[in-house]
């Protein structure tokens, strides 16, 4: 018994230590100032900037992502709630800064 437990938290330990924020450039925390749409994805601007390697303070929500509806509703109510975003970066330039996944609190 004692070693079947042992095994369950090795095996926790294992998984938690795959942060998905361990595949994104930059994780960036802030509130959303302004949504942006048009036909090939969604805009967010925070109240923060992202930093290097990510300068740009457009965080894009490309049509393309599986999760698109989801991140866009996500980011609409934390907009019109005024809580506060957590964005991963997976890819950037100066101009733009492309958001794989979220989270809101």
């Amino acid at each position: 018994m004692k070693k079947n437990i042992l095994v369950a938290l090795m095996l926790l330990a294992i998984v938690g230590s795959f942060s998905s924020s361990a595949y994104a450039l930059e994780v960036k925390f802030g509130k959303p100032t302004e949504v942006f749409t048009d036909p090939s994805d969604v805009v967010v601007t925070l109240d923060t900037s992202g930093q290097n390697p990510c300068p740009s303070k457009f965080f894009i929500i490309q049509r393309t992502n599986t999760n698109f509806k989801e991140l866009t509703a996500l980011v609409l109510t934390a907009f019109s709630s005024g809580k506060s975003l957590r964005l991963f970066v997976v890819s950037c330039s100066e101009e733009r800064s492309i958001v794989s996944h979220a989270g809101m609190f």
